[in-house]
C-alpha cells in the first residue's frame, strides 16, 4: 500500500468505496467503485458532483436505471475482429449487452427532469436492436441454437428426425421379430458411438451379421450394428455433421457482424461501467440522505449537521464547524471517547468524499479542495517494526512533514501523545507553527493544556471542545467551537468515588498556573452556556413575533382582497346596469321599427308583414306607446350617468369626519372601495373605525371616510345618488314581474303580445325560468305560441309543462342569461 492510500485508509475513505461498491449492479462497476480517487481539479469534480446529483434526481422520479449485470464482452469482440468466431455462450452475452445498452439509451428518452449529462452520456450509448434480437432467437442456451437460426439448418434438423425415426423403426422391427429374438440379450435399441446398436449375446456373434461398437462389463453381450442399417446409420451421421457446419457458419456470421459494430460494443462497455458507478453514486447518497457540496479554493471549510457516514445513522451525533474564516488551525480539546477523532474523520472523508464526486451526509457543506490531504490518525503500535505509539505517530509526522505544502489540509489526532508531557507538547507547538507558516489547513487533537494556551495567544489559531455532561459522566459528541475544553479528571474522579482528600491533595499538588487556567476555562464554559440559554429565548421570542407577524400580514392580505373584490363587483354591477339600460332601449326602438313597418303595410295595403287582426289605430296606439317609454328611459339612463357622475363628485366634496361626529348607525362613504358602510363603533385611538358593508365588517382608517348628510330630522344617512334611476326600474321589475303569465281563452295575436311584452320584463327582471299558461283546447293557441316562443330572442330553450305544472296546458320557458 502506497503512503497516499495509506493516509486515505487512516480516514476510513476504503470502507465508503466498499458502501458504494455494494450498490453497484455489475463487476466492471465494483471494480471501478473500489478504484475511485479523488481528484483536485475542480472541473472534474463539479461535473463528477452533477452527475450525482442528476442520478439522485432521476432515482427520487423513476428509480435506478435498470443495468444489471453486462459483463465484459471486449475480449469476445477482439477474437471476432481477429477473424474467430463466438460461441453460444459468448454471443449470449453479446446479446444481453445490447440489450442492456439499448435499455439505458430508452430508459432516459421519456424523462422529466432536466439530467443533461446523463442524457449526453446514454445519448453516445449505440443500439442495435436487429442483431441483438436475432442472437436472442437464434440462441437458445450456451449449447443450444434454435431450429430457426438458418432456413438450411431448419431443413436439416427435419431429415435428421425423419431419418432417426427410420432407423429405429427398422431396428424395432428386428428385435421384435422371431428371426433374431432368440440372439438377443434384450429387445431394446441403444446408441453407442453415435450410431444405433442392439445387444447381442456373445455366443450368437457369428450369426448376426453387423459391426460390433461395444460390449458390457462382462463381456457376454456385445453392442452390435446391424449390417441392414449401416448405410442409415452412415447417413445420419452424414447429417450431423452437415448440421455442425451449419451451425459453425452460423456462428461465424453472427461473429463477423459483432465484429464490424466491435468499436461502439467497447464503447457501450465504458458507457455502461461509467452508469453503473454514477447510479451507484446517486444510491449512496440517497441512502445517506447526503447532499452535492459546495467546494472552494479559499481554504474554507462550512460543515452543518454533519454526519460521519460509516457510524449508525440511528446513533451518530451531527457536528457543525467552521475552518479558515480568521483561522486556518484548529485545536480540539475533550475527554477522551468524546468524538474527537470522529469529527476529524468526518471533515477528512467529507473532502475526500467531495473530490471523488460523492454527496456527504450534512445540511450542507462548503469544502475546500485540497491539493493533498494528510492524516495522522490512531494509536496503534507497529508491532512489525518494533515501533512504539510515538515513534509511530512520529513516522507518519515525519512524512506528512516532509511533503505538506499550501493548499494542503492536514489532520493530526492526539499530537505529541506517547512521550514527556513537555517535550511533546514542546514538539506539538513547533509543528503546529511550521504548518501554519506554510499555510496548510490544520485539525489537531490534544489533551495538552499548553496547546489550549497557543491556540488563545495565536493569531489564526483557534480552540475547540468537545463538550461533556458531568451529570451523567458520558460526552455529547457536541462540538463547541471557541474554547477549549476542560480535562475534568478531578470531577470525575470524585464522582466516580475516588476519595475526597486524595482529589484535594492532587489539586494543591497541581500546579497554580493550571488551577487558575481550568478555573477560567471553567468560568468561559459557565458563561458560554447562560450565552446559549439566552440566545434560545431570545430565538423563541423571535419566533413568536414573527408567527404574530405573519398572521398579521396574512389578515391584511385577506381585507386588501376582499376590498378589492368588492371594488370590483361595484364596477360590474355599474356597468351592467348601464348595458342593461342601453340593451333595453335598443328593444324599444326595434320594437318601434317594427310597428313603423307594419304602418307602412297597412298604408300601402300589402300587409305581409303586418300581424293579422292589428289595425292601423292599433298599430298606431303601440307605436305611440313605444315612444313614450323610449323616451322616458332614455331620460332615465342619461339622468343615470349624470347622477353617477354628480355623486363621485359630491363624494369628492364630502367633508372629512372628525372623530366626534361618528356615531354608531351613521353612514358613511367608503372612497377607496367606492361602497356604502353603516358605522359600527366610534374611532378608536387609532384614527380606525368599524364599518359594515353588506355582509363583511371591515376596519377603516378614519381618512378613507366620508360622512354622508342625513335625511330630514334624525334621520340616518344615505347614500347620495348611490345607483342609476335605472337601478330603480331593475328592482321595480324583479318585484312586480311573476314568474308565470296566464293567456288561457285569448286568441292568438293578442296572446302573442302579451307573451312579447312579458318576456321584455322577465328577461329585465332577470328571471332564469317561466311559464306560459295557455289551456289545452284544440292545441291552435298552444302550437301558435310555441312557435312564436322558439324564435324569440330571450328564450334558450322551451318545454311542456311537467306533472304540478300544467302538462300540455303549459309551456315551460328557459330564459336567456
Amino acid at each position: 500500500m502506497s503512503q497516499r492510500d495509506r493516509q486515505y485508509s487512516v480516514l476510513e475513505y476504503d470502507k465508503v468505496l466498499a458502501l458504494l461498491e455494494e450498490r453497484t449492479t455489475s463487476r466492471k462497476g465494483a471494480e471501478e467503485a473500489t478504484a475511485l480517487k479523488p481528484v483536485t481539479n475542480l472541473r472534474v469534480i463539479r461535473e463528477r458532483l452533477t452527475e450525482t446529483t442528476e442520478a439522485v434526481s432521476v432515482i427520487m422520479r423513476k428509480g435506478a436505471m435498470p443495468l444489471g449485470e453486462f459483463g465484459d464482452v471486449t475480449q469476445a469482440v477482439a477474437h471476432g475482429e481477429k477473424g474467430g468466431f463466438l460461441t453460444m455462450g459468448q454471443l449470449l452475452e453479446v446479446g444481453r449487452h445490447l440489450s442492456i445498452a439499448r435499455k439505458a439509451k430508452e430508459f432516459l428518452k421519456e424523462d422529466e427532469p432536466a439530467t443533461p449529462l446523463l442524457t449526453t452520456i446514454t445519448s453516445a450509448l449505440e443500439s442495435f436492436r436487429a442483431l441483438e434480437e436475432r442472437i436472442q432467437e437464434s440462441i437458445l442456451s450456451e449449447n443450444e441454437m434454435a431450429d430457426s437460426a438458418s432456413r438450411d439448418l431448419h431443413r436439416i434438423r427435419r431429415s435428421m428426425i425423419a431419418q432417426n425415426e427410420n432407423i429405429r423403426s427398422r431396428l424395432n422391427q428386428m428385435v421384435t421379430g422371431a428371426a433374431c429374438r432368440d440372439y438377443l440379450q434384450d429387445q431394446i435399441v441403444t446408441i453407442r458411438s453415435g450410431r444405433y446398436v442392439v445387444p447381442v449375446k456373445q455366443e450368437h456373434r457369428q450369426r448376426f451379421p453387423g459391426i460390433v461398437h461395444d460390449q458390457s462389463r462382462g463381456g457376454d453381450t456385445l453392442f452390435i450394428e446391424p449390417q441392414a442399417v449401416v448405410e442409415m446409420n452412415n447417413r445420419l451421421r452424414e447429417m450431423e455433421i452437415e448440421e455442425q457446419r451449419e451451425v459453425e457458419r452460423i456462428l461465424a456470421a453472427f461473429s463477423a457482424e459483432v465484429a464490424e459494430i466491435g468499436s461502439d460494443i467497447r464503447l457501450n462497455q465504458e458507457l455502461l461501467t461509467r452508469l453503473d458507478l454514477i447510479f451507484a453514486k446517486g444510491k449512496l447518497s440517497a441512502d445517506m440522505k447526503a447532499t452535492e457540496a459546495e467546494i472552494n479554493e479559499d481554504g474554507q471549510v462550512e460543515i452543518r449537521n454533519g454526519r460521519h457516514p460509516l457510524i449508525d445513522p440511528s446513533k451518530v451525533v451531527p457536528v457543525s464547524l467552521s475552518l479558515g474564516k480568521g483561522y486556518r488551525s484548529l485545536i480540539v480539546t475533550g475527554p477522551n471517547t468524546g468524538g474527537k477523532t470522529v469529527t476529524l474523520k468526518t471533515v477528512g472523508l467529507f473532502i475526500l468524499m467531495t473530490e471523488a464526486g460523492l454527496h456527504v451526509p450534512a445540511s450542507s457543506a462548503n469544502l475546500h479542495m485540497a491539493r493533498k490531504v494528510y492524516a495522522d490518525i490512531g494509536d496503534e503500535q507497529s508491532i512489525e517494526q518494533s515501533l512504539s505509539t510515538f515513534s509511530a505517530h512520529m513516522k507518519n509526522i515525519v512524512y506528512i512533514m516532509k511533503f505538506a505544502l499550501a493548499s494542503d489540509i492536514v489532520f493530526l489526532d492526539e499530537l505529541g501523545a506517547g512521550t514527556d508531557p513537555t517535550e511533546g507538547a514542546a514538539l506539538a507547538i513547533s509543528i503546529l507553527e511550521t504548518l501554519r507558516g506554510r499555510d496548510c489547513l490544520v485539525m489537531a487533537t490534544t489533551h495538552y493544556t499548553e496547546l489550549k494556551k497557543y491556540a488563545m495567544a495565536t493569531e489564526g489559531v483557534e480552540n475547540a471542545s468537545m463538550e461533556f455532561d458531568l451529570e451523567t459522566l458520558s460526552p455529547t459528541y457536541r462540538l463547541m467551537l471557541g474554547t477549549p475544553g476542560r480535562s475534568n479528571a478531578f470531577e470525575i474522579s470524585r464522582k466516580l468515588g475516588l476519595s475526597g482528600a486524595i482529589v484535594s491533595r492532587a489539586t494543591e499538588l497541581l500546579d497554580s498556573g493550571a488551577v487558575a487556567f481550568e478555573t477560567v476555562i471553567e468560568q468561559v464554559h459557565e458563561e458560554r452556556q447562560r450565552a446559549e440559554a439566552d440566545r434560545d429565548e431570545a430565538l423563541r421570542l423571535k419566533l413568536g413575533i414573527q408567527k404574530q407577524k405573519d398572521t398579521l400580514d396574512a389578515q391584511q392580505v385577506d381585507f386588501e382582497e376582499k376590498r378589492d373584490k368588492i371594488l370590483e363587483k361595484a364596477r360590474e354591477e355599474a356597468l351592467s346596469m348601464i348595458g342593461e339600460a342601453e340593451e333595453y332601449a335598443i328593444l324599444v326602438r326595434d320594437e318601434i321599427k317594427t310597428l313603423l313597418a307594419e304602418t307602412k303595410e297597412i298604408a300601402t295595403g300589402s300587409g305581409s308583414g303586418a300581424k293579422p287582426g292589428n289595425t292601423r289605430g292599433d298599430v298606431y296606439r303601440k307605436l305611440d306607446e313605444s315612444r313614450k317609454l323610449l323616451r322616458q328611459l332614455d331620460g332615465q339612463y342619461r339622468r343615470a350617468v349624470r347622477g353617477r357622475r354628480k355623486d363621485a363628485a359630491a363624494e369628492a366634496d364630502l367633508p372629512l369626519p372628525a372623530p366626534d361626529d361618528l356615531k354608531p348607525g351613521d353612514l358613511v362613504r367608503l372612497i377607496r372601495m367606492d361602497q356604502t358602510g353603516e358605522v359600527l363603533s366610534s374611532p378608536d385611538d387609532r384614527g380606525e373605525v368599524q364599518v359594515q358593508v353588506g355582509r363583511i365588517r371591515m376596519t377603516i382608517p378614519l381618512r378613507d371616510l366620508r360622512l354622508l348628510p342625513r335625511e330630514g330630522k334624525g334621520g340616518r344617512g344615505r347614500k347620495t345618488g348611490s345607483g342609476s334611476h335605472y337601478a330603480g326600474v331593475i328592482r321595480s321589475k324583479i318585484t312586480t314581474v311573476s314568474s308565470s303569465l296566464d293567456v288561457h281563452g285569448e286568441n292568438l295575436d293578442d296572446a302573442e303580445h302579451r307573451v312579447d311584452k312579458y318576456l321584455d320584463d322577465a328577461f329585465l327582471a332577470g328571471l332564469g325560468e317561466v311559464a306560459i299558461v295557455h289551456g289545452r283546447g284544440e292545441g291552435i293557441l298552444r302550437e301558435g305560441l310555441r312557435r312564436m316562443l322558439k324564435r324569440h330572442r330571450h328564450v334558450k330553450k322551451i318545454r311542456p309543462g311537467g306533472p304540478g305544472e300544467g302538462g300540455e296546458g303549459a309551456t315551460i320557458v328557459t330564459l336567456r342569461t
